[in-house]
Formats: structure tokens, C-alpha cells, sequence
């Protein structure tokens, strides 16, 4: 099970995300080669608490090892492990000013300089494989909120709800106080209150909510007539809703709505695609990258 919890991004933010609340998962603590080993071992298998350790830590130094020779390491239904660098913007491969050539090394270009080191800096890789991939970690994963989100939410609804239901008796009194008093009195009450009633029972375009997930190494915008829509948004039955996706360099993006796919077009590298909002609560998934391999898009896995 996976616990999440609700992180509000600063007010004082200026990204559009500024304001709102976003889940993140709540880990439960770090497992090293050791915690592993030991889980393993547990597992009714023949090899002992030692002899997994021992050969996890020379897998973990030969899967660096062959990263660093530039191979990839697939381990099938889990990753695939590979080197990748950050380059630098070099504006030739010869400066004849400085006399200086694109070099294969990392480092930062000296201010002014037109050529130099061709790495920023290198990480790796980890892109997920096989029944690992984000579409089988959605079928296969169990979320949860923490017991404290849990609170939280309960509380929020309760304000809400308390709130309106204090209008409602508020409305309901100042129906009774109008009503009373003279003939003259009650009856303009009382036309009053059929005057709101009927005002209230007018047609009213009926809203439906649209959840947005997304995933991938890529970006992606929803909008409805140039309004950006996050998660949540309500929308009336038939309205326009535009895609716009810049995925990942090299990979292909894919868009659903209810499980149905939406046709993406594609110009200069960014695809948009549009749909009608259903006439029900709906689902948009946005994937802003799949890589050839069939798997998604890789995280980069930063050491400081």
C-alpha cells in the first residue's frame, strides 16, 4: 500500500501550480542491500541472510561497472540502468580565436567561450521495463491517504458542509420571521419565498468534474478557450477541451479520455489533440512520453 499525502505549493510561487495541492507519497523508511537480503531470506529460499547480501552488493558493482563501460543493464520487469550526460550549448566544434576544440570531458564553459568541455555533467539512468512500466505500477498499485490526510480532509469537508448547512437554516428562519404577523404580511412572505424557490429551480447547467493525470519526462497543458484546467476542474457537458504536449526528446506522448485514445497531431515537435467534455465525471490520462522499449519515460537519478 501506498500512503500520500496533500503538499500546497506556496502562495508565493509564481508557477501556475501556486496555491494548490498536489499528492506526494509518504515514505516509510529507506531499504538497503542489507534490509533486502534480509526480506529475501524470509521468503522460504534456500540461500541464507548472508550469501543474498553478498550477491547483491556484486550485482549493485557490476551493473556501476558496465553502466560506466557504456553498456545498458536490463533487469527484466524491473529497469533498465544506463549513463546519460548533460551537455553544454557549444557554438562550434573549433573556436580558431582561442584555439581551443569541443573537448569529451566535464566541466563548465568559461564565460565568452564558443567551445570547450561537451559534458555539463553525467547521471544515471533508470528507466522502468516489463511489468514495471507506469501503466502496470497503475493497474497493480493500492493508494491510501495517511491517517493525518486523512484527518485533514475530514475536517475540511465538515467546515464546508457545516458552513452551508448554517445558510440553510439562516434562509429558513428569515421564511419563518416574513411569514408571520399580519395577512398582509404572510402572504407577501410567502410570495417572496415562491419567487426564490422558483429562481432557484431554474434550469442550471449541470457540471461535471475532470480529473487530469499525467505522467512522463514531458510537459503538458490542458485549457479550455485559453483557461488552463487543473485536476478537479467542472466542466459542462460538450465543452472544447484542448491538449498541447511537449514530450520528452525522442519519445511519443499519448493522451486518454474514459480509456478512449485521443488523436494527438504533431507540429515542430509539440502534439495537440482536442475532445468534447462526456456528459459524466471523466478521466483524462496524459502520458508525456513513452520510450521505444515500451517502457516510460527514465527518471534521472541525481547524486549530489
Amino acid at each position: 500500500m501506498i500512503e500520500l499525502y496533500l503538499s500546497k505549493v506556496t502562495e508565493s510561487s509564481e508557477s501556475e501550480q501556486a496555491g494548490k495541492l498536489y499528492a506526494r507519497v509518504s515514505y516509510k523508511q529507506t531499504m538497503t542491500v542489507q534490509d533486502m537480503a534480509h526480506h529475501m531470506a524470509e521468503h522460504n529460499t534456500a540461500f541464507s541472510e548472508g550469501t543474498i547480501t553478498g550477491i547483491l552488493i556484486d550485482f549493485v558493482k557490476c551493473i556501476r561497472e558496465q553502466v560506466l563501460n557504456g553498456n545498458t543493464v536490463k533487469i527484466d520487469n524491473l529497469a533498465i540502468f544506463k549513463a546519460t550526460v548533460e551537455g553544454n550549448g557549444l557554438e562550434t566544434m573549433y573556436d580558431a580565436a582561442s584555439d581551443k576544440v569541443a573537448s569529451a570531458t566535464i566541466g563548465n564553459l568559461g564565460e565568452g567561450a564558443k567551445t570547450g568541455p561537451a559534458v555539463k555533467t553525467i547521471k544515471l539512468l533508470a528507466q522502468s521495463t516489463g511489468d514495471f512500466t507506469r501503466d502496470e505500477l497503475k493497474k497493480d498499485a493500492k493508494l491510501s491517504w495517511t491517517d493525518k490526510t486523512k484527518a485533514e480532509i475530514a475536517a475540511a469537508k465538515a467546515a464546508a458542509t457545516g458552513g452551508a448547512s448554517a445558510g440553510s437554516n439562516e434562509g429558513s428562519g428569515n421564511g419563518s420571521g416574513n411569514g408571520s404577523g399580519s395577512g398582509s404580511g404572510s402572504e407577501n412572505g410567502g410570495q417572496s419565498g415562491n419567487s426564490g424557490s422558483e429562481g432557484g429551480n431554474q434550469n442550471q447547467p449541470t457540471n461535471f468534474a475532470l480529473t487530469i493525470a499525467t505522467s512522463g519526462s514531458g510537459s503538458a497543458t490542458v485549457t479550455l478557450n485559453g483557461n488552463a484546467l487543473t485536476s478537479g476542474s467542472n466542466l459542462s457537458e460538450d465543452d472544447e477541451v484542448e491538449i498541447s504536449i511537449t514530450p520528452a526528446e525522442g519519445q511519443t506522448p499519448t493522451a486518454t479520455i474514459n480509456g478512449s485514445s485521443i488523436e494527438l497531431t504533431e507540429d515542430n515537435g509539440v502534439y495537440t489533440g482536442n475532445f468534447a467534455m462526456p456528459g459524466q465525471a471523466s478521466t483524462l490520462v496524459i502520458n508525456t512520453g513513452t520510450s521505444d522499449e515500451g517502457g516510460d519515460g527514465g527518471e534521472g537519478l541525481d547524486k549530489d
